[in-house]
């Protein structure tokens, strides 16, 4: 929901400009005695001086404008999707955090300095982080031999990037295609 945020924002915004300038006009309007200028407003006066508060398109209209409300409050008040994984600071004034797009890039980096690794696929979720590497070699006994010095690698770059609370690491090496 908080991508939508800015541009109903905006939106809101622009209608509630819009509604301020008629609304001046027409007050303008009606100070010299020209009104309704922009809006036909007088029907809606009638309207409304003719129809009680218990009437029933006032009730329905009132239980509309309730459940929008409740649904946007309901959605604006769900947790929003962890971006960054927080990470042990020296001291307690800082605050340190790394994105999972940045953990993920680290750990494909580090994965691909491996001799016999051409290319790592990573996906870093709150949890655990999922790194698929490919080997050079063709056979899956070769592929498998790699398997454990990543998993060291990885191992060792998570650990040195402290975080509070370190994703499960999973490792698995594919052979080349061929």
């Amino acid at each position: 929901m908080r991508v939508a945020n800015r541009p109903l924002a905006f939106i809101l915004a622009a209608a509630l400009l819009a509604c301020s300038v008629v609304i001046i006009a027409e007050v303008i309007g009606s100070a010299v005695h020209h009104s309704p200028l922009l809006v036909h407003w007088t029907t809606w006066q009638h309207w409304a001086q003719a129809t009680h508060w218990d009437a029933s398109v006032v009730r329905v209209w009132a239980t509309v404008l309730m459940v929008v409300g409740l649904v946007l409050v309901v959605l604006e008040l769900k947790p929003r999707r962890v971006t960054r994984l927080p990470l042990r600071a020296v001291g307690q004034d800082t605050d340190a955090t790394v994105t999972r797009r940045g953990l993920a890039r680290m750990l494909r980096d580090e994965a691909t300095r491996v001799d016999g690794i051409t290319g790592a696929t990573v996906r870093v979720r709150r949890r655990r982080a999922r790194v698929t590497a490919a080997s050079a070699a063709r056979g899956r006994a070769a592929a498998s031999a790699l398997t454990e010095p990543v998993t060291q690698a990885l191992s060792a770059r998570l650990d040195s990037l402290d975080p509070l609370h370190a994703p499960r690491l999973t490792v698995r090496v594919v052979p080349r295609s061929r």
